[in-house]
């Protein structure tokens, strides 16, 4: 096997370890970002544990997911978006930026949750820069 890419880790871990940074606004997850004016979301500095009084005032003004960003733990097989070995969102996320003409980043955004990422872990910086241009809104998803 190769040297991985730079920034690319070289092993996906499956482990139940990995944090979902496209998680569903619900007691127990942790807010990770909020969206701007420019429609990107800027992330937290610390992430901040949510319950269930912040989900009931935040739902009073829509699905949560349209305005923030949380994260949770990865439910690997347990989500529809598991291929089986890995999450599949961030590989679509990553197609769909790569035919857009978007700025280059130098550097890593913030993130309170790079550590134990699952977007991350699979694919490096490349999920960094992509992860500020998603909106979850999976409110209705069934994962």
């Amino acid at each position: 096997m190769g040297s991985p890419e730079k920034g690319v880790p070289e092993v996906t871990s499956t482990g139940a370890d990995r944090t979902c940074p496209s998680a569903r606004c619900e007691p127990g997850a942790t807010l990770l970002g909020v969206k701007g004016e420019d429609g990107r979301i800027n992330h937290l500095r610390t992430a901040m544990p949510i319950d269930a009084h912040f989900v009931d005032t935040a739902r009073q003004a829509g699905p949560p997911e349209q305005r923030m960003r949380f994260a949770s733990r990865c439910a690997t097989e347990g989500c529809s978006q598991w291929t089986g070995s890995r999450c599949g969102v961030i590989d679509r996320v990553l197609t769909h930026l790569g035919t857009m003409d978007l700025p280059v980043q130098n550097g890593l955004p913030a993130c309170p949750i790079r550590a134990t990422c699952r977007w991350f872990d699979q694919t490096g910086a490349a999920a960094c820069h992509a992860c500020t241009y998603v909106t979850t809104d999976n409110a209705s998803a069934h994962i």
